[in-house]
């Protein structure tokens, strides 16, 4: 996922590490990198299924991260003394 600074990627980064950690994570193996403004997701599985089910729950969790992310940008543009 690419962002529009490497700040931003930075805050996903950290409000998506905690998963990486989470119980009940036996079929599937998850890793986020973040490099300069791109947010990499690693998932490995034992098989297809768990593949599918992890690759949903991520896939919903990073939209709701990158949203939340984009909510708080906008509020700080709209609250700042330039506008």
């Amino acid at each position: 996922m690419l962002f529009s600074s490497p700040s931003l990627a930075e805050k996903a980064y950290v409000a998506l590490k905690p998963e990486e950690a989470s119980p009940g994570k036996e079929r599937s193996i998850v890793k986020f990198l973040r490099r300069g403004r791109i947010l990499k997701l690693e998932i490995r599985a034992r098989d297809t299924p768990s593949l599918r089910a992890a690759l949903n729950s991520l896939l919903r969790l990073v939209a709701v991260v990158r949203d939340m992310i984009e909510l708080k940008e906008e509020e700080r543009w709209r609250n700042s003394p330039r506008n």
